[in-house]
């Protein structure tokens, strides 16, 4: 073909030697923007498919796909050849606002068409994001940052200046893409099924007085119902001094016979089977908890029961009254003069020495509170006269016993131990599904020695 020819006749040249077809030697008239239009258009789609190519083959076969002149594609390329057509696409929207301005519309096919191309180039746009990122090593920000000896240096030393973290595509999403937080706010903790709980086996006991009586008395078993004892009631005069020949002074003693009867103690309570077998927990504290209430009504019972129909005859009831005359009257007493003057009073009498003080909480620490003339605190050996301080509720504030635990003053008979029973036996209970559980001891309480404990009041008694 002659290069002369210019560029407008090359074609014509071309329609006139190579066509069979013999075209219009008339020039052709310049295309308009319609025409224009739709060869970019044209362009634009074979990018699109282009790109949704390289969204379902994946990043690793970019390196075979290759244009019409079979030069293979990189993500480089590719995206350089969509920035352009972008920017075409631009000018091309740009000249068909104006024509839209000047004839007053756009022909309808060209409207769908500008439209679908910006959604297909806006949906390549982000996938070629992604496959960006896609070719970044796999990674976890917060191990990297875990393993960052800068992070690490920076830590250990805590110098006054920062520390800088650069972060790849795939760690800032890691950070920073979040769409939704969910926590314990959001899903309510008591939400079943969502977050689990921790659930502390077995059932938190209700406060409860600590018992000591059996800790103090000796106890053991009895095989009868009665417990009798004698004991001396008029004791043997003394010895006298004899003069050589003549008769000698004729002593004499009395006895009595002192009784104490085995009395039951017991509670129950009802429960169904279903929720025994529900909440494995109930049984286990009700087997310590009906024990305890059993053992709670056995101190009272041998503090201050009353002797009188089933009652155990108790210690308060049996004591020795304190005798007020023993305490003189002074400037600066103390509840500790009072329970040093009732050590006094059982030594006059002969009795058995001692071993514990019990009193009421308030009482206790007012002694234990107690100060020198210097501000500090006494000794607790000193202030209980070496006793064994008892605190309990069983006895009212204001009140106190002094008394041993010896056997020969006192003693715990059982006639039978602590027995917790379980049955159905009981009214309907069997058709109803319902347990009685059943808690019960017998037990004797003889005082041998009532003269070995002294009771008395820390607020009358001075």
């Amino acid at each position: 073909m002659d290069k002369r020819i210019q560029p407008y006749d090359r074609k014509r040249w071309f329609q006139l030697h190579c066509c069979r077809t013999v075209v219009n030697p008339n020039p052709l008239p310049a295309p308009d923007i319609g025409f224009g239009l739709g060869l970019v258009m044209t362009g634009l789609m074979a990018v699109l498919m282009i790109g949704a190519l390289v969204h379902f083959m994946g990043a690793p076969a970019l390196g075979a796909v290759a244009l019409a002149n079979a030069v293979p594609v990189g993500i480089q390329e590719l995206q350089g050849k969509l920035d352009h057509i972008l920017g075409e696409y631009k000018e091309l929207k740009t000249a068909a606002g104006e024509m839209e301005k000047k004839y007053g519309s756009l022909p309808s096919n060209i409207a769908e068409q500008l439209t679908a191309m910006q959604k297909q180039l806006d949906t390549i746009d982000v996938k070629l994001a992604e496959k960006h990122a896609a070719l970044i090593p796999d990674t976890n920000v917060f191990k990297d940052l875990a393993e960052n000896e800068g992070l690490q240096k920076f830590m250990r030393d805590k110098p006054s200046h920062s520390f800088t973290f650069e972060l790849n595509a795939k760690q800032s999403r890691q950070l920073f893409e979040r769409k939704t937080t969910i926590d314990s706010a959001a899903v309510g903790r008591s939400t079943a099924g969502v977050l689990p709980i921790e659930r502390t086996p077995g059932i938190v006991r209700e406060p409860r007085q600590r018992l000591f009586l059996r800790d103090l008395i000796n106890a053991r078993p009895t095989n009868l119902a009665d417990i009798d004892f004698v004991k001396v009631n008029a004791a043997l005069a003394r010895g006298s001094m004899q003069t050589e020949s003549s008769a000698k002074v004729e002593n004499a003693v009395t006895f009595t016979v002192g009784s104490a009867r085995a009395q039951t103690i017991a509670t129950w309570i009802p429960a169904s089977k279903q929720v025994l077998d529900d909440m494995v927990e109930l049984m286990s504290y009700l087997s310590n908890a009906l024990p305890y209430a059993v053992n709670l009504t056995e101190e009272v019972q041998m503090l201050t029961g009353s002797g009188t129909g089933t009652d155990l005859n108790g210690l308060v009831t049996q004591g020795t009254a304190f005798n007020t005359a023993l305490h003189t009257l002074t400037p600066g007493w103390k509840k500790g003069d009072i329970i040093a003057r009732a050590i006094q009073q059982i030594q006059i009498a002969k009795e058995i020495d001692p071993t514990f003080v019990a009193m009421h909480p308030n009482d206790y620490w007012d002694i234990r509170l107690t100060k020198d003339t210097t501000g500090q605190y006494l000794d607790k050996e000193g202030l209980f006269w070496d006793l064994n301080p008892i605190v309990t509720t069983c006895l009212g504030a204001g009140n106190f016993l002094v008394g041993s635990g010896s056997p020969e003053a006192v003693e715990i008979r059982d006639r039978m131990g602590m027995v917790l029973e379980i049955a159905t036996q009981h009214s309907t209970y069997f058709t109803q599904n319902m347990i009685a559980i059943r808690c019960e001891k017998r037990v004797a309480f003889p005082v041998y020695r009532p003269g070995s404990f002294i009771q008395g009041s820390f607020n009358t008694s001075p």
